[in-house]
Parts: C-alpha cells; sequence; structure tokens
C-alpha cells in the first residue's frame, strides 16, 4: 500500500475498469441496447465500482478507504444481479454471461483481501500520518487507553477456519465475553461447501445438510480455540436454516449429539438466503475465563 501513489496503480481499480469496458461494449452491440432501464441500470453499477475505489483511495484515510471499497463491492454485487437479469432475457449468450461473472467474482474477492489486509495494517493515510498532540502527558494517557482498550477488545482471525467473506474478523473479545461473527460451513481448506452441487447456472442442484452442520461446527470450534475459548464455553447459539421444514430434523439431531453437555442458549431461525450457497450459519456468543 505505501508504495502506491495513485489509483489507477491498484489491481482492483483495473480491474473495475475493463468489467466496465465489458459492459460498455455491450451496451452497444447486445440487445441489451434496447432495453433502456437495464442498460443504464448496468452503466452506473459498473462505474460506481470504479467511482468508489477512487474515491476512497483519494480520501487519504485507512478507514474512509475501507467504507468505500465496502460500497464498491456493494455495487460489483448489483451488477451481478443486472448481468444475470440480462441472461435471463437472452440479451447476450452464456459464454459471455459466464466470463462477467467470474471476473465479478474475482473483483469481489480480491476487494475483500484488500479490506482484510487494511483492517490489519498500521497504514493511517496522508491525511493522519503526522497528527501528534503537543502535550506529550496527553499524548501518554491516550496510547495507555488505546493499550488498555485493544487488550479488552481484541481482534480474532484464523486460518483453521473459513475465510470471512468481507470487512470482518473471525471474532472479537469484549472483557470475558467471545463475539463470533456469522459462522458457515464452507471448508477452511479450500472454501468449498461440503455436499453441495451446482449446475451450470450456480443453482443449487443437491446439498447435505449433514455434511454442512459437521463443517460449520468444525469452523465454529477452531475459532472458539484460536480465541483462547472453547467448546464448552458457549453461551448463546443463533442458529440460521435455509430451509427450516426439511433441514431442521437432521439439524436437530446432529446439534444434540455436539451439544449435549453446553447447554447453550439457542434460537433457529429460518432465513431466505446466506451470502454463499450454505444452509447453515452459525453466531456464538461465548465466555473467556
Amino acid at each position: 500500500m505505501a508504495t502506491i501513489r495513485r489509483f489507477e496503480d491498484l489491481e482492483i481499480w483495473q480491474i473495475a475498469r475493463e468489467i466496465n469496458k465489458e459492459i460498455i461494449e455491450l451496451t452497444k452491440t447486445s440487445e441489451l441496447k434496447r432495453d433502456f432501464g437495464l442498460k443504464d441500470q448496468m452503466m452506473r453499477s459498473s462505474e460506481s465500482v470504479m467511482k468508489n475505489i477512487a474515491e476512497g483511495f483519494g480520501r487519504s484515510g485507512r478507514l474512509e478507504f475501507i467504507q468505500f471499497l465496502s460500497v464498491s463491492r456493494g455495487s460489483v454485487n448489483e451488477l451481478k444481479s443486472q448481468l444475470t437479469q440480462g441472461f435471463d432475457k437472452k440479451y447476450f449468450n452464456e459464454t459471455k454471461f459466464c466470463s462477467l461473472i467470474a471476473e465479478t467474482e474475482k473483483l469481489n474477492n480480491k476487494t475483500a483481501a484488500f479490506i482484510n489486509y487494511l483492517n490489519y495494517s498500521n497504514y493511517k493515510g496522508l491525511k493522519f500520518m503526522n497528527r501528534e498532540t503537543t502535550n506529550n502527558k496527553q499524548q501518554t494517557s491516550e496510547a495507555a487507553k488505546q493499550q488498555t482498550t485493544n487488550h479488552k477488545r481484541q481482534i480474532i482471525n484464523t486460518s483453521t477456519a473459513a475465510a470471512p467473506l468481507g470487512a470482518y474478523p473471525h471474532a472479537r473479545k469484549v472483557g470475558n465475553l467471545l463475539f463470533l461473527s456469522g459462522i458457515g460451513s464452507r471448508s477452511a481448506k479450500d472454501n468449498s461447501i461440503p455436499g453441495l452441487e451446482l449446475d451450470e447456472k450456480g443453482n443449487i442442484v443437491k446439498y447435505d445438510i449433514e455434511a454442512e452442520c459437521h463443517s460449520v461446527f468444525a469452523n465454529v470450534k477452531a475459532v472458539l480455540e484460536a480465541s483462547g475459548s472453547s467448546w464448552d464455553q458457549m453461551i448463546d447459539v443463533t442458529v440460521f436454516l435455509t430451509n427450516m421444514k426439511a433441514d431442521f430434523p437432521v439439524y436437530n439431531k446432529i446439534y444434540g449429539e455436539y451439544f449435549a453437555s453446553v447447554e447453550a442458549c439457542r434460537t433457529t431461525v429460518e432465513v431466505k438466503s446466506l451470502p454463499t450457497p450454505i444452509a447453515i450459519e452459525l453466531k456464538v456468543i461465548a465466555m473467556i475465563e
């Protein structure tokens, strides 16, 4: 980050530019040019991706940059949805659709990785680089407070659980409590979802709720142990299922085997979908002794 002087040198901006070029070409050469509403939406979305990366860089502040990168990722997902609409309307062929979707997913992943880097970087940006207090006692006092705060509110990430999808950690310690971000069933090894089969359009053909239960519990256990807690220290669990009627009996049975002696409070809710094609996700609060 310290060696990059212009937003044009950022790889994510370069990828965003190439995607924007392809969208411009589509609006001129495909049947999309006759759908003025969708064409305009896709242009604005692809332009928003580039603009937010550039503006975030230009703000010269790390946290502001992260915020604008998050907005940029939102525009990428909006564009993916619009591309799907165009494909469903047969404005362009499957080869072009798959190519563009692959590029947007590549951009999303690289932007998420960059956000993660910025979250744990000491980079301040020009806006805050030389800001120092003239009162040494006050400076020392503030540094001590910050050190205490960091000690009490530690951030945890681990390679033994599936990587976060965005700008958030696996867990955060506050006092003697541990708060886990939502954790799904993706594999920590290769990001795959056990038992999942998708068709060529990305629709779910088959999934295995039993395999996903074992996988998500393994991810939760990995984060707990990386945080200095343990399985039996959980005090509250919220479970999200995408198919309550079909999956609850299997999930409930396996849950009973894993949580027999834990006695954590539990809430199970059904949601329409989750960020990836997983069927289960857990949100956990635990203790740290």
